[in-house]
């Protein structure tokens, strides 16, 4: 049974819209919930890039993250793990740095599956790191 996170993005924030100083388990959370949100406002036809962060049993979930935004409530992303179930929402997106949605409307991102916007890095490759 997968875990349920219900997260407000702007927690993770300091007040220039960056990613505030966390300790760094927090800030590997972040940067994960930060990643969905990428992969659901920005490649709506693409297969999603996002990797389970999980470890059932210490063994990576092979899973890949599904996540979209809903007709019915655009202001979440709803996320979750077909393999071991882990799933959550994500509000508090709208105006970041991650949220592609805004920033295709502003003309100031580009599609990409790792961007970066005022050298900030908005996507990991999170293979490199390992949450036990």
């Amino acid at each position: 049974m997968g875990n349920t996170w219900i997260v407000d993005l702007r927690h993770y924030l300091d007040p220039s819209g960056a990613l505030a100083d966390m300790p760094p388990r927090a800030r590997l959370l972040a940067e994960y919930f930060a990643s969905i949100v990428v992969d659901a406002t920005t490649n709506l036809d693409e297969e999603s890039s996002v990797r389970c962060r999980r470890r059932p049993g210490r063994r990576r979930c092979t899973g890949t993250i599904m996540s979209y935004p809903p007709a019915d409530d655009l202001d979440r992303i709803h996320w979750h793990c077909p393999v071991c179930n882990d799933n959550g929402l994500i509000s508090g997106r709208q105006n970041t740095l991650w949220d592609g949605v805004c920033g295709e409307r502003r003309g100031t991102l580009e599609k990409s599956p790792n961007r970066s916007v005022d050298g900030l890095i908005a996507i990991l490759d999170l293979e490199s790191f390992s949450i036990s």
